[in-house]
């Protein structure tokens, strides 16, 4: 009896991985780096919706008998006021900019990041306003993306050039 030795069959498909391996990575890395700045992006529309909720809630709260024009300059931070100081319940300032002040955010500060507006909507506006006074506050926050992959893809910031801004609304009704 005598015996052949064959090669085996792997030595055709040697290097096969590697290059799917390669040619997948050309599909899987802007998927990951799409993930991680959109994730970060909502991340932050998530957390300025919440920092606009509680500015709205500390406006509601001190509106009880107050004059508009007051509320609004006790409240309100934005970049060419003074800063929110210290975090958490040492924090002073507006409630929208402390928010956005906290840690691991902390993206009000000196860097002035984050700006926010307030504005006292009374009944004689157009369209009126529902009930006396009806507040609205406006919290954009300017940052960079985390990878910067897909930073042409969302809204650019008007402030600093190479950041990306989201706005978040509320009106209290």
């Amino acid at each position: 009896m005598t015996r052949t030795t064959r090669a085996p069959a792997r030595d055709k498909s040697r290097g096969v991985a590697a290059l799917e391996f390669a040619l997948s990575l050309t599909f899987l890395v802007p998927l990951l780096m799409g993930m991680l700045d959109f994730g970060y992006y909502f991340w932050i529309s998530t957390t300025a919706e919440e920092a606009a909720r509680a500015g709205v809630r500390e406006a509601v709260r001190a509106s009880s008998g107050a004059v508009c024009g007051t509320i609004v300059t006790n409240l309100a931070q934005t970049n060419g006021q003074t800063p929110a100081v210290g975090t958490g319940s040492t924090c002073t300032g507006g409630a929208a900019y402390c928010y956005m002040n906290e840690p691991p955010l902390s993206m009000g500060g000196a860097g002035g990041n984050t700006t926010v507006t307030l504005t006292c909507l009374n009944s004689g506006t157009v369209p009126a306003a529902p009930v006396n006074p009806t507040w609205r506050i406006a919290v954009q926050v300017d940052f960079y993306p985390a990878t910067s992959f897909f930073r042409f893809m969302m809204p650019q910031s008007t402030i600093t050039p190479g950041k990306v801004k989201y706005t978040a609304t509320v009106t209290s009704n």
